[in-house]
């Protein structure tokens, strides 16, 4: 089972899909947290038609880490943070140290500072 799952309750399949990892011959941004993926880097790459429209997305590997650890019953494209916020601050950030381990070390740095951030809102309201 994985550990501080976010679960999506209006996930609508897409019709089809496909994703790969891809190696970076130009320039992309992540549509994840718009980092800039720079040529040579892995990246994944999916291509599928959802509610009839064809769409594409680009995801670093520092977020397919985090989608890939939290994210257990589908989820949106390029609204992975804000999901993943709402769910920490309803957990209170408490995450497992296994969880955290198991994301890349730029991942890991992200969701810490995500969590220290609901910590900081929880002891500014409770002093």
């Amino acid at each position: 089972m994985k550990c501080s799952c976010v679960y999506i309750g209006d996930y609508d399949q897409p019709e089809f899909h496909r994703e790969s990892l891809q190696k970076a011959i130009k320039s992309h941004r992540c549509d994840e947290c718009g980092k800039i993926i720079k040529p040579g880097e892995k990246y994944e790459y999916s291509l599928g038609k959802w509610d009839g429209i064809f769409g594409y997305n680009k995801t670093c590997l520092d977020c397919l880490s985090i989608r890939n650890e939290f994210f257990c019953e589908g989820f949106f494209y390029g609204q992975m943070f804000k999901c993943l916020h709402e769910h920490l601050n309803e957990i209170y950030g408490q995450v497992s140290s296994d969880c955290l381990l198991a994301l890349t070390p730029a991942a890991m740095t992200k969701i810490c500072g995500l969590i220290d951030d609901i910590w900081e809102d929880k002891y500014d309201e409770n002093p």
